[in-house]
Order: C-alpha cells, then sequence, then structure tokens
C-alpha cells in the first residue's frame, strides 16, 4: 500500500494534547443558554453554530482554552512524529476548539509549518463537516488519507467520509456497551481501527499505510 496515502489529518485536543479545561463549569453554562434544550458541548455546537449562543459560548471557551494552554499536556511525544511525517506527507488538522487557540497549540508544539489545513469550531459545527471540509483543502480522495481521532464522532466521521482511520481510546475502555453490543465489534465492521495510545496508532499506521 505504498503511496497510497497522500494526508494524514489528526484531531488535536485528546488526540495530540489534554488541555485542563473546566468543562464541568462550561456544561452548566450550555444548559443555562440553551435553557436545558442540550446536555452537552458537542451537542450546543451542532445544533447552536453561528448563532448569538454560539458566539457566546464560543468566546467563553476560548477564553479557558487559552489559559489551559499553558499547563497543557503533550501525549505520547505526538508532534515529534508529525514533525517529521510532514516533509513526506500533507497534513491536516480538526478541532473542535476556537481557532485561535489551536493555532497557538500548534505554534507552542513546534507545528504550524506542518499544518497544511487547520479546520477549528467557526468552521462547522460537526467532526463530520469539518473532515469534510480539510478532504477538499487538501484537495485529496478520502481514500488516501488517513484520519487519527480519540471520539466516537471522530469514527463516525470518518465512515461518513469514507477515510481510513485510526481511534485513540485511552485509559479504562469498556468495548461491551450492552448485553448484545460491542464496540470494537462494530468499529471493525466499518474498517475503523482502535488503539490505546498514540504510539500504538503510529505503529498500526506503518504496517498498515506505511507511513
Amino acid at each position: 500500500m505504498d503511496g497510497a496515502i497522500e494526508a494524514v489529518i489528526f484531531d488535536v485536543d485528546g488526540t495530540l494534547v489534554i488541555l485542563p479545561i473546566d468543562w464541568d463549569r462550561i456544561a452548566s453554562e450550555v444548559r443555562r443558554v440553551s435553557n436545558g434544550s442540550v446536555k452537552t458541548f458537542l451537542g450546543f455546537i451542532a445544533r447552536y453554530h453561528e448563532t448569538e449562543k454560539f458566539w457566546y459560548i464560543h468566546r467563553l471557551l476560548e477564553e479557558e482554552e487559552l489559559r489551559a494552554v499553558e499547563n497543557m499536556k503533550i501525549l505520547d511525544n505526538a508532534p515529534s512524529y508529525i514533525a517529521s511525517l510532514c516533509n513526506v506527507k500533507k497534513v491536516g488538522f480538526v478541532t473542535m476548539q476556537s481557532r485561535k487557540a489551536a493555532e497557538e497549540i500548534l505554534r507552542r508544539v513546534g507545528l504550524t509549518k506542518c499544518a497544511d489545513v487547520l479546520v477549528a469550531r467557526e468552521d462547522a459545527p460537526t467532526r463530520a463537516v469539518q473532515l469534510s471540509i480539510a478532504l477538499n483543502r487538501l484537495n485529496v480522495e478520502p481514500s488516501a488519507v488517513l484520519f487519527i481521532g480519540d471520539k466516537i464522532g471522530d469514527a463516525i466521521a470518518a465512515i461518513v467520509n469514507n477515510t481510513n482511520a485510526i481511534i485513540i481510546m485511552r485509559g479504562s475502555v469498556n468495548m461491551k456497551v450492552s448485553d448484545t453490543d460491542y464496540l470494537d465489534e462494530d468499529l471493525e465492521v466499518f474498517g475503523i481501527h482502535v488503539v490505546e495510545n498514540f504510539n500504538e496508532a503510529i505503529e498500526l499506521a506503518r504496517k498498515l499505510f506505511n507511513i
């Protein structure tokens, strides 16, 4: 499969770094602003994107994000691998962080010049749409792209956009989600690979895609 992958797209928070965000505060404000119609941040973004309510939460969270960048945790030496990768492949980033926060993260980890494309919270309401935008801007076929993320939503976005994907599930993960359903089995049906950390993701990428 050498040469099959032309671009690699990465999620940022949770995949490359972790930001110490006060999510309880954000979730509380999301519920207040939406009058309880949504319970989660991502659900709020999907429903209220580009409305006045969205921009209010966006600015509130951006302040949190920029403060959190000061104390972010870099995961598995991920920037080092990406820095070498961007010499041979197109590289993109998608994030539900603000553009300003994402740009600051990439600057601090030395990856600004590696970003052929950066799609942030302001650009799209869901990860699936973000990934679609990134594909268009990179001008590559979905089958020639590997997406590395850390959420089930990332897996769904990859399936919707027909891209290859590796999903990092850190910590204690119970693949049995009900008496009749196993998460890893469902994802494997759609060609989604699951690993436990970024280093495993890279090992698998090398094995499957020679990158």
